[in-house]
């Protein structure tokens, strides 16, 4: 590949960038100057565009070149990066102790702890400026006025927040609140804190006052020990933004992922960018842009390179109750801060992204190499992603050549969460609270019914609505002679725990089934019995296992079992199906019975309502239930559609 030509001679001022880099002294005050010029700056870049990056050239990067090429093309003097010394707290992130070490995406790199810096001003003014006046930097190369200037806040903020992220102190915090927190992974809660006002002092200015817990219902983490336990930093530029300059909403995604399925919580803190805020991310992520890793970024703004603060985890723990946890993390050092808080950490749990992509792979290889992080394996071997451009193409050219909608056909990395959303949006029928029969007499139609019909006799779960100006619930039906461990563990992850059998009058009283009370008060009449549990001959031992409740469940459904057979009280509420079925009562008894004995099994089934994940303090309704059995394949038809199809076979015959 050919060299950069060379350009037409130009004056060279005394003072300037490469006669300080050839004649630099670990005794001699550094002056740092740069030559600038937009109109330079763009002649550089044409001329790396045009002739490649030469690979004889010295220079370690697309970016070192073209800083190099740009220096060469200037003639102005301007400041474009005053950088301010690292102090003894960062001195493991200076290369040299004696003076520069190289030129890296066009900043400087200084350690002398005596230097003064002079800043050349666009007008060709110098100003000293010591180092304990405070700190600034600009990731751009600019004419006159230095744009992306970062201020810092002098010696005392700085040394504050150098301290805070080199060890942090308790805060107590305070729960404000909780509530239900519906997402396209599932239905989480979300509790909410808030730092106590005397340990506000004790906080980075960056770093959020209000913490939150993120758990499932189906698995609270409250009171246990070696509880999974992600504490995540927040970054609003990849979770709501959708960057791929990180892996931050991967890494979120995962953790939800696996406290919906194995429990757990997530703890999440106001940390932008390493506790540096946004707007000074922003910034970091502009130096970037020319060169700088993660790391240098930070540390060139003045911060140390992790300025996060941990001190509110105990307290948030405590609240919890819990005694130790199972850290989610790549990180060691995370692991030492926590340590050193007092927290009792059991093990660590790998959450490492499958692959990288353009924009992320060096940030993630310097986690790997700079900052300690562990698990990579060999992902950062692996080939990246297909870039946002390429991945937005291919959605185009998919939609094109499908027709089909974006949620129910392309659901990719980047749109995973939004495509859900939609398709939530457009299973919820906003008309349809409650069922309600067409003039036809069905409400979803008389496939609905064939469906559930062919499920039951399958040994399968269905979902079965009442009326909506009745209960407007829905209840998991099948027939009781085909129940499971399995199935009946699903009934009761889902449902009240109130589990029933309808059966029909006549084998109640076989049974020996009497009714529970001789005056019946239910205002829906539905008509319970005597609670029963099989006998101990049968396998039987508490009774409320999954496996003990669908032995007795398979006992009432067998028409050689007698009354001794079965104790009495028990976990199993047997309810009698009026005669006529769900011609006679329009009851979730006389469903499970009339679809039972339609599916060809015996006519006896097991049913239970289902609660609302959504609203676990409520019963699911229908707008939740269509969503629902989309979710887990299951047929969803009505009472009313029951009642229908038996109409239209019955009378045929």
């Amino acid at each position: 590949m050919p060299q950069l030509p060379s350009p037409p001679p130009t004056p060279v001022a005394p003072n300037s960038i490469s006669e300080n880099i050839l004649s630099a002294h670990p005794k001699r005050k550094v002056k740092k100057c740069l030559s600038s010029g937009f109109s330079n700056l763009l002649v550089a870049s044409l001329l790396l565009v045009l002739t490649g990056f030469p690979k004889n050239s010295g220079c370690r990067s697309y970016s070192e070149a073209l800083a190099t090429s740009f220096y060469k093309h200037s003639s102005n003097t301007q400041t474009y990066l005053n950088r301010n010394v690292h102090s003894a707290a960062n001195k493991n992130y200076i290369r040299d102790s004696n003076a520069i070490q190289s030129l890296r995406g066009g900043s400087l790199f200084t350690s002398s702890e005596d230097i003064e810096q002079e800043v050349v001003n666009g007008g060709g003014k110098v100003q000293k400026k010591s180092k304990k006046k405070g700190f600034q930097a600009s990731a751009t190369f600019t004419t006159g006025i230095s744009i992306d200037k970062v201020n810092g806040e002098g010696p005392n903020e700085k040394a504050a927040i150098e301290g805070m992220s080199e060890s942090d102190g308790p805060m107590a915090t305070m729960h404000i609140a909780e509530t239900n927190l519906p997402t396209d992974i599932g239905q989480f809660r979300l509790r909410a804190y808030r730092v106590n006002e005397d340990s506000q002092t004790l906080r980075n200015k960056y770093v959020g006052s209000e913490p939150c817990v993120i758990y499932s219902p189906r698995h609270p983490p409250f009171g246990e020990s070696g509880v999974p336990v992600r504490i995540h930093d927040q970054c609003l530029t990849s979770e709501v933004f959708r960057s791929q300059r990180c892996d931050c909403k991967e890494q979120l995604k995962m953790a939800l992922e696996y406290v919906e399925e194995h429990g757990g919580a997530i703890i999440y803190l106001q940390q932008e960018g390493r506790g540096i805020g946004l707007a000074n991310k922003v910034a970091a992520y502009a130096l970037q842009d020319v060169g700088m890793d993660t790391v240098d970024a930070n540390t060139h703004l003045g911060f140390p390179e992790d300025c996060r603060q941990y001190g509110v985890v105990p307290s948030i723990l405590e609240d919890l109750g819990i005694d130790s946890i199972k850290l989610m993390t790549n990180n060691p050092r995370k692991i030492d801060r926590l340590s050193a808080l007092g927290l009792k950490i059991d093990d660590t749990i790998p959450m490492v992204v499958p692959t990288s992509n353009p924009f992320n792979r060096k940030y993630l290889q310097t986690k790997q190499d700079r900052m300690s992080h562990t698990n990579f394996g060999e992902m950062l071997s692996l080939p990246s992603k297909d870039s946002t451009e390429e991945v937005v193409q291919q959605a185009v050219t998919t939609l094109l050549q499908s027709g089909s909608s974006v949620a129910e056909e392309f659901i990719n990395e980047g749109e995973e969460m939004a495509a859900a959303a939609i398709s939530s949006a457009l299973l919820v029928d906003t008309d349809q609270a409650g069922v309600t029969a067409a003039d036809d007499g069905y409400c979803f139609g008389r496939e609905s019914v064939e469906a559930a019909v062919a499920a039951v006799a399958r040994g399968e779960l269905v979902v079965v609505v009442d009326d909506m100006d009745r209960e407007n619930e829905g209840d998991f039906i099948m027939s009781a002679d085909l129940c499971t461990p399995e199935t009946m563990a699903t009934i009761v992850r889902y449902s009240s725990g109130v589990i029933c059998i309808g059966m029909e009058g006549e084998r109640m009283d076989e049974l020996d089934l009497p009714a529970m009370m001789e005056n019946n008060e239910d205002p829906k009449e539905t008509a319970f019995s005597v609670t029963v549990d099989a006998t101990r001959e049968h396998g039987i031992t508490t009774g409320i296992s999954a496996t003990d409740r669908a032995i007795t469940m398979n006992v009432l459904a067998n028409s050689k079992s007698t009354s001794i057979d079965l104790v009495r009280p028990g976990h199993i509420f047997p309810l009698r199906a009026k005669e006529g079925g769900t011609l006679t009562r329009d009851g979730h008894t006389e469903a499970a019975v009339d679809l039972s004995r339609l599916a060809g099994r015996h006519p006896s089934g097991v049913l239970c309502e289902i609660v609302s994940e959504e609203n676990p303090t409520e019963m699911a309704r229908l707008p939740e239930l269509k969503r629902f059995c989309k979710k887990h394949g299951y047929v969803l038809t009505s009472i009313v559609d029951i009642a229908q199809y038996r109409r239209d076979t019955e009378s045929s015959q």
